[in-house]
């Protein structure tokens, strides 16, 4: 994203009145699923939080702050000259957001509150829909952005320098490699400016940062371009945005990135921090289950510098205050319904009390749902999670009855039993992250109701409809095997075999699929007993499809009589079983089907009324 000029401003940085200092600029990490997001952070904290999460998938906004002495001291190893030099910052706040599409509204959270974004992409494969989609978000929230090409150590050829700068590892590379690496990088340009994106190139090209998108080759694996990357970060932080970080020292604002129960202090929360200043003993208002809860802060723990907030290697240091911008963990009563993902307000003047509870409650409000249509019932744990589940199923046209947070309860099972008579296939119970109680598995017993959990949403997405796809499979295998379906055919005039007692005679299948034990109906409207047999070459078979050649057997009539040798005939099918094909069953026909069956309802509102199979 273009930088902007110093002049801007965010809008809670207008209050004239209260003392503004200087915070830690919070950085956005965004980008497609596995295209290296966690694996450079962790490379830079030496932690390894990307193997503990499901399915190597990050499922929750996770907050680390990088101090900038360690910063500096990370660039001096990869002999940066930035190292040296000055800088006011006090660190980096980095949220690493989901890279999966269903993280949507996640991102759309960390977007609102970052300074500045860094959007990963695999320099080998290359923007995908999920890179879009940050896009957007950035764009929308004008967060300012630079590219991280990432695992240049996978191209072929690829010579890796641990930690080297990017320059230094690639004039060491031979000539057709820094040529692969170059049709890569100039191919995410190319996909940029086709998305309207002007202004955009490789870092060391770049003169004027307000008018060009940076990319920087990095790998997170073996550590190249990292330093380059943070140097770059920094210094556009410093150079554009340190005015935009100028923060009052008001009441807290923030967002609940995870609510915990922690052996020894109980419920916890862990907030990030984006505005403001929290204390201990401070009271705040933040979203719950029923309605907005207010509490008072009991202790506030701070994670140890370059490690993370929802996953840390050592014990948290418990601090009297916190300022903006920080991931804390916040103790205090009353936390078991808190709703994580909702937002958090510090009170300082009680006179604001009553505005805020009723933000908060339209804000979490708007993400719940309940209402009396056929829908799945989706639990997820936290707010956020739960506007991704709704978003990413009403994507794939999943309808929702009920969407809130929390475990499987037995009213879950309730409700999707009440749903089942209006969608057999939507009575379905869906938790992401959630536990399932003992009361819930009994009553879904009962009502013979189906469960589905996972920590990946779109593999719950894709448990449920495999099992909607195959249950109405079934049931549609079921039903039109109860039904007689149309066909047309043709007798050929010199192959009849017999006139009667069977009569038997030859015929090709014009559309439809012909079976046996069908009755039939001359296109003139006369009525034909049933087909006895089936036969191709002298055995019997069970049908004959489109285009095939037959002879059938009919008891009961003589050619010359009741039908005459060229006779176009259509399978005589009940007035009940055509509405039903007309109805549920019309999307199962073939198209020669389907042509059959208005040709033979054509037919019958001639002979009888024109509402026929209506």
């Amino acid at each position: 994203m273009i930088f902007p000029n110093n002049s801007i401003r965010r809008s809670y940085m207008s209050t004239s009145d209260e003392k503004k200092v200087i915070r830690a600029p919070i950085v956005c990490i965004l980008g497609h699923i596995d295209h290296g997001k966690t694996t450079i952070l962790d490379y830079i904290r030496g932690t390894v939080v990307q193997q503990r999460e499901a399915a190597g998938i990050t499922q929750h906004i996770g907050a680390s702050y990088f101090p900038t002495e360690d910063i500096k001291e990370f660039l001096r190893k990869s002999k940066q000259e930035f190292a040296d030099k000055e800088i006011k910052l006090p660190g980096l706040l980095v949220v690493d957001t989901p890279g999966h599409a269903a993280f949507l509204n996640l991102r759309k959270r960390g977007g609102a509150v970052a300074d500045i974004a860094i959007l990963v992409i695999d320099v080998t494969s290359g923007t995908m829909p999920i890179t879009w989609e940050s896009v957007r978000i950035l764009s929308e929230k004008k967060t300012p952005f630079v590219i991280a090409a990432n695992k240049i150590d996978r191209i072929s050829g690829w010579k890796s320098k641990k930690d080297a700068d990017f320059l230094d590892s690639y004039n060491d590379q031979k000539p057709h490699v820094k040529d692969f690496l170059d049709e890569k990088i100039m191919q995410i340009m190319v996909n940029f400016m086709e998305e309207g994106f002007k202004g955009i190139d490789r870092y060391d090209k770049i003169k004027d940062f307000t008018k060009k998108i940076a990319i920087v080759p990095t790998s997170g694996k073996t550590g190249e371009g990292i330093s380059t990357l943070l140097m770059i970060l920094m210094g556009l932080v410093q150079q554009y945005l340190t005015l935009n970080l100028k923060f009052s020292e008001g009441a807290a604002k923030g967002v609940v990135l995870e609510v915990k129960k922690e052996k020894r202090q109980g419920k916890t929360m862990d907030i990030l921090i984006y505005n403001g200043i929290i204390n201990k003993g401070d009271e705040f208002i933040v979203g719950g289950l029923e309605k907005p809860i207010k509490s008072k802060v009991r202790a506030l723990l701070m994670p140890k510098p370059l490690d993370e907030i929802r996953d840390p290697r050592q014990k948290f240091d418990s601090v009297d205050s916190v300022s903006a911008a920080a991931g804390i963990k916040i103790l205090a009563p009353n936390l078991d319904d808190v709703v994580a993902g909702s937002p958090f307000r510090g009170i300082i003047d009680p006179s604001e009390e009553d505005t805020l509870y009723k933000e908060i409650e339209s804000e979490v409000e708007g993400i719940r749902i309940k209402t009396d249509k056929a829908g799945v019932v989706l639990k997820a744990d936290t707010l956020g999670s739960l506007e991704a589940l709704e978003n990413h199923f009403t994507k794939n046209g999943v309808k929702i009855s009920i969407a809130d947070v929390g475990p499987i309860k037995k009213e879950d099972i309730i409700n999707a039993n009440i749903v089942k008579g209006l969608d057999p296939y939507s009575a379905t119970v869906l938790g992401f992250n959630v536990p399932i109680l003992p009361e819930a598995k009994e009553q879904a017993i009962i009502e013979n109701i189906r469960i589905f959990t996972n920590n990946v949403i779109y593999r719950l997405l894709e448990e449920y409809i495999e099992y909607s796809e195959i249950r109405k499979a079934e049931d549609t295998a079921k039903g039109l095997s109860e039904l007689i379906l149309p066909a047309k055919i043709k007798m050929f005039p010199e192959f009849i075999f017999r006139n009667s007692d069977p009569a038997v005679f030859g015929i090709q299948v014009e559309a439809g699929t012909l079976y046996p034990k069908v009755p039939l109906i001359t296109d003139k409207g006369k009525r034909v007993r049933r087909i006895h047999q089936i036969q191709d070459k002298g055995q019997t078979i069970e049908k004959a499809p489109k285009g095939s050649e037959a002879a059938i057997s009919i008891r009961g009539i003589e050619i010359g009589r009741d039908i005459e040798k060229d006779e176009t005939l259509f399978v005589n099918v009940p007035e009940s079983h055509v509405r039903q094909l007309m109805g549920k069953f019309i999307d199962e026909l073939t198209t020669d089907q389907k042509q059959a069956l208005r040709e033979f309802i054509t037919l019958m509102r001639e002979k009888n009324h024109p509402w026929w199979g209506m």
